[in-house]
């Protein structure tokens, strides 16, 4: 159904912005007419002026968790959609994220579903939680579907808060061996350089080599700046457009030394998370396969649910095709059969999804406990060298004196 972009005035004369869905701009007028507005001007709006309107809205998780407990409560308490968001648009303190409610309020008092007027604003509202409220409305039990949301985004929401609170001080740490590094290899090392050649003596192996390095970095740290800046700009943006390294990338994630597990749990756990979520929600499977698809975050595995999608709609089970890629651990791989021999997909999905929930962040804690002392040896390590690497002429300097 066609949206508009549209420019009203209330009863109050003030002016009002939003987008509306209509089959017609006659119809777009009538429903501006019913909600008591007069409208001044539309536009069609084009998916190419949604996804430009998309970047300036930021609503943050805890802003659509809130949202959603909120509608589940006011929903279930039997006031209807209309009146709950009206509600909600009050308590919102986000300029943006009222908007966008208001938006999402006007399209239903005029006739469109609850979807429908979601889907227009994707900027907020993911495909994913767009179907999962479609569901609901279908078989009656939204309040159960805006539970459902609310409890996966805090889900998401306290994930990313473990991950960067184990990350932050092993990262800080990292930042400052690299800053110590370059700051000896560039200026410490060269000084000591200069003492060394002004005494013409026969220098040790490990003190050449940490010199020959030094002098490279002082000469040439532009150049190792900007290879720096370039690497991090093809790993940014090569794989956007290079769809062979952005598959090569995502498949070394599940393989990399140390990394290679937690990253395998962290796909899985998208996975099995919101598929159990869309299939209790009432999703049809394929169509859940196909949502999941663009939410697990690794290409490897959205080939491999790309291909189960495939295999259900031909009549085949959607474990056959996980059997032909690695990525799927056998542990899911168990459950998946289970669930589909039981008929019960959905609770064998979520029970391996809240086994993996636990896991995660132990695994996490772990890594990062483990890594921290290894950084800390790996600094100890490089002072020493380059320690070792200056005083060894000293000391033989001295030998010689005596």
């Amino acid at each position: 159904m066609p949206q508009y972009a549209y420019r009203a005035i209330d009863q109050n004369s003030q002016m009002m912005t939003g987008v509306l869905v209509a089959d017609t701009p006659n119809m777009l007028e009538r429903r501006i007419s019913e909600l008591g507005l007069w409208l001044i001007e539309a536009s069609e709006h084009t998916p190419k002026q949604v996804a430009a309107q998309a970047t300036k809205v930021d609503v943050t998780r805890k802003d659509l968790v809130d949202f959603f407990n909120g509608l589940a409560t006011l929903v279930g308490a039997g006031i209807d959609i209309a009146e709950s968001l009206k509600v909600l648009v009050n308590e919102t303190t986000d300029d943006g994220f009222q908007r966008v409610l208001e938006d999402v309020r006007l399209n239903i008092e005029s006739g469109v579903t609850f979807f429908d007027s979601m889907s227009s604003h994707p900027e907020v509202f993911t495909a994913e939680i767009c179907n999962l409220i479609k569901a609901g409305e279908h078989s009656g039990s939204l309040v159960e579907a805006c539970k459902d949301i609310s409890e996966h985004l805090e889900w998401v929401d306290q994930l990313m808060a473990d991950v960067k609170q184990a990350t932050m001080y092993p990262a800080m740490i990292a930042t400052a061996v690299l800053g110590l590094v370059f700051v000896m290899f560039s200026f410490v090392v060269p000084q000591f350089s200069i003492i060394f050649d002004s005494l013409d003596m026969e220098l040790p192996a490990l003190t050449k080599g940490v010199v020959i390095v030094g002098e490279f970095c002082n000469g040439y740290w532009w150049a190792i700046l900007i290879f720096i800046g370039a690497l991090f700009a093809f790993f940014k943006f090569g794989p956007s457009r290079i769809p062979g390294l952005a598959m090569g990338l995502d498949q070394y994630k599940l393989t990399m030394p140390i990394f290679g597990e937690v990253n395998q749990l962290l796909v899985l756990s998208r996975f099995t998370h919101n598929m159990a979520l869309m299939l209790r929600a009432g999703v049809p499977i394929v169509e859940a396969l196909n949502l999941v698809a663009g939410v697990v975050a690794n290409r490897v595995m959205a080939a491999a649910v790309a291909n189960a999608e495939l295999a259900v709609t031909e009549g085949r089970k959607m474990s056959e095709a996980f059997a032909e890629h690695d990525v799927v651990s056998p542990m899911v791989m168990r459950m998946i059969v289970v669930g589909e021999e039981t008929g019960r997909l959905d609770s064998c999905l979520e029970k391996i999804s809240e086994r993996m929930d636990d896991e995660i962040p132990r695994r996490i804690k772990r890594l990062f406990g483990v890594l921290e002392p290894m950084i800390i040896l790996t600094l100890l390590g490089i002072v020493g060298l380059v320690a070792a690497a200056i005083f060894l002429p000293l000391f033989s300097l001295m030998s010689g004196i005596g």
